[in-house]
């Protein structure tokens, strides 16, 4: 059984990262997009992947409080 390039771990199926070519199994990356989770990683903090990162602003500051701590300060 082949074995995930990022966990370590058998899988049934691995995919090959576009990026970087490191084989991934479905939990240590995106297979729609062919991508490890340690890509995935640096596109989000190189501003690639814009509309995922707008909306996880929008989701992620409504769940941290954002609004009670703006108006806080």
């Amino acid at each position: 059984m082949p074995i995930c390039d990022i966990c370590g771990m058998e899988a049934v199926t691995l995919y090959e990262c576009s990026r970087c070519g490191a084989k991934f199994c479905d939990e240590c990356g995106d297979p729609k997009r062919m991508l490890c989770y340690d890509c995935l990683d640096l596109e989000r903090e190189e501003g690639w992947i814009e509309e995922e990162w707008e909306e996880w602003e929008e989701e992620e500051w409504e769940e941290e409080g954002w609004d009670e701590w703006e108006e806080a300060n």
